[in-house]
């Protein structure tokens, strides 16, 4: 009788080791970091003014299409009109697509952000996008000699541009809801010509609307051209995260918004 005891007790133990494994195990994959949402701007490759376009953000997390993103929004600009945004909210299309159509009205330059909140992430690429041909536009007000000149100067300033040419994109990600007073994560995604920029000194300048209290904080290369660092910011209300980028002779820099509760 003593022995079958201890044969059960043996087995108990085992039996509970075995659970505790489990759970252990359960909760080191809970512990997992969530692959990263991610949005694509999809652009007709030519438009013209006063025609309709469609523009889409392709959204995924890993290999799934996000069709529940709790909110999609396009803001739009013209270049040198920054103080005049349009902001337009997405339908929801499947597939992961969400979308708008819009009528430019002028020959110009665009910036089109995607402002995509999903699963407690909120992503938000720039693109650059041309309407027509403003660059012809602007030639026919030029008179020869002063095109030569601007020609020149043009040259010169693309010598010393550190890296100004070369197509690098900057995606900002933040929490879904920042507060103030609470540490949140501020993440910027950097490719190049399709690739991941990588060994870049990544840093973010941020500032309260109504402050000239700028404060710069490194961040971290946490994966391939993801770069990460934490910051707690103190005020509600809109801030601005410049992000600065520099590689060789490459600097870059990109203002983007959060807005702080």
């Amino acid at each position: 009788m003593k022995k079958f005891s201890i044969f059960i007790g043996f087995l108990t133990l085992l039996v509970l080791a075995a659970c505790g494994n489990a759970e252990q195990k359960e909760n080191s994959n809970s512990d997992e970091m969530p692959a990263m949402v991610e949005v694509e701007v999809k652009l007709p490759e030519h438009a013209e003014p006063n025609k309709k376009v469609k523009i889409e953000a392709f959204v995924t997390q890993g290999e799934e299409k996000v069709d529940d993103a709790s909110e999609v929004k396009f803001e739009i600009w013209k270049k040198g009109q920054e103080e005049n945004h349009e902001m337009v909210e997405a339908s929801n299309d499947g597939d992961g697509i969400y979308s708008i159509e819009k009528t430019f009205k002028e020959e110009a330059v665009y910036y089109v952000v995607a402002h995509t909140t999903a699963r407690e992430m909120h992503v938000m690429p720039r693109v650059e996008f041309t309407v027509g041909h403003p660059e012809d536009t602007e030639h026919d007000h030029e008179e020869e000699g002063h095109d030569h000149k601007e020609h020149e100067k043009t040259d010169h300033h693309n010598e010393d541009s550190h890296g100004h040419d070369n197509t690098l994109t900057m995606n900002l990600l933040t929490d879904a809801k920042v507060s103030a007073n609470k540490e949140t994560t501020l993440t910027t995604e950097l490719t190049r010509d399709g690739a991941e920029f990588e060994g870049a000194n990544v840093r973010f300048e941020v500032w309260h609307e109504d402050s000239e209290n700028h404060v710069f904080i490194d961040a971290k290369e946490v994966s391939e051209g993801v770069y990460e660092a934490k910051a707690t910011l103190k005020e509600t209300g809109l801030h601005y995260v410049q992000i600065h980028v520099e590689k060789d002779e490459l600097h870059e820099h990109q203002k983007e918004e959060v807005e702080v509760e």
